[in-house]
């Protein structure tokens, strides 16, 4: 989620306190230099095309797999919620996609390592 998208979420007046703490937290953080010495399993980048986080979840080789995120709880590509300190509101898609280099402003690390387990898990049912 960007600013603006957040901005318009505000407008609808339709949300609770927790709801825009999670929208709040889920932001990229302002200092753009905020970003890992190395990149890790568990890290989490805002797309620069998308506008949505993704999560990096294997290393293979030269390149990362990743999967989306979305805020949106109607979203159809919805596979389960994130269930991490940075991460309430919000929900792993079935959206995968790799990247050589992770591009985008680094946002938070999602800390719940058994969850992202049990995600690559679900993804690879689905994709093998």
């Amino acid at each position: 989620m960007d600013k603006t998208t957040l901005l318009e979420k505000i407008k609808n007046k339709n949300f609770s306190q927790e709801q825009l703490i999670g929208w709040v937290t889920a932001l990229p953080g302002s200092n753009k230099t905020r970003k890992p010495s190395k990149d890790k399993r568990g890290d989490v980048y805002m797309h620069p095309i998308f506008l949505h986080p993704y999560v990096l979840l294997e290393k293979k080789n030269d390149f990362w797999i990743c999967c989306l995120i979305t805020s949106e709880s109607t979203c159809s590509e919805i596979l389960m919620p994130c269930k991490s300190r940075f991460f309430t509101d919000n929900y792993f898609t079935r959206t995968i996609f790799t990247v050589t280099e992770p591009t985008g402003s680094f946002v938070n690390p999602y800390e719940n390592t058994r969850h992202l387990n049990i995600l690559s898990k679900e993804l690879k049912q689905i994709f093998i």
